[in-house]
């Protein structure tokens, strides 16, 4: 079967040679500097934002921030089909490593793409958890039970309170801090942080939501 133009561009979007302490993962993401709600936290003192190291790249370089701009194209304003989505062939997968979600339709092809590889544990991490409540409520569509959604503080040093987001957005399963060494002091840093391919803490879901902390690089 001749393959469809908008899988052959989500083929592309994917990036298969992640680095740092991605390596070893494959991903799926859009870029910041494309996304109002990123540019306007990036302006914060108090946001953890203000570090962003996905901006800090794209500055550098510039095929990244260009393929950055055409996932943004392609994943918030196509609504993608069954044929348009490929085949994983890996047991973990990231959404977001390093932008976020813009808007519903974004959500519902995330979705998609985790409902056809049903096999993969998918993780995506958000700042933005009312885009996946509005995605849910507007296509009438359910949270994969192979996607684990984490929820990031936008504030550094300052984690989400467990029990109020779970009874708000109950399709989170996963917060997410990060901490300077200022304020690391007395807190479980458990983020394995050098490596997610031996930590892993953010693909396997727990009872409630659990607790996950970083150190700010």
């Amino acid at each position: 079967m001749k393959k469809t133009e908008n899988r052959v561009a989500l083929e592309k979007a994917i990036t298969f040679k992640m680095t740092g302490k991605m390596e070893g993962f494959a991903s799926l993401s859009t870029s910041p500097l494309c996304n109002a709600h990123c540019i306007e936290r990036m302006k914060s003192d108090v946001a953890v934002c203000k570090h962003c190291f996905s901006a800090r790249m794209q500055k550098r370089y510039a095929n990244l921030r260009e393929k950055l701009e055409r996932n943004t194209e392609l994943l918030t304003k196509t609504e993608l089909k069954p044929e348009d989505i490929p085949f994983l062939n890996m047991a973990f997968f990231r959404f977001e490593s390093f932008g976020d979600l813009n808007n519903t339709l974004q959500v519902k092809n995330y979705f998609l793409i985790a409902e056809q590889n049903k096999h993969c544990t998918m993780a995506l991490w958000t700042k933005n958890p009312w885009i996946i409540a509005d995605a849910i409520e507007e296509y009438g569509i359910e949270k994969p039970d192979n996607l684990i959604i984490i929820l990031s503080s936008v504030l550094l040093n300052v984690s989400l309170d467990a029990d109020q987001v779970a009874q708000k957005y109950p399709f989170v399963d996963k917060v997410f801090t990060v901490y300077d060494k200022e304020h690391a002091e007395n807190v479980n840093i458990n983020c394995g942080a050098r490596c997610c391919a031996t930590c892993q803490r953010c693909y396997h879901k727990a009872d409630g939501i659990e607790y996950v902390n970083e150190l700010l690089k």
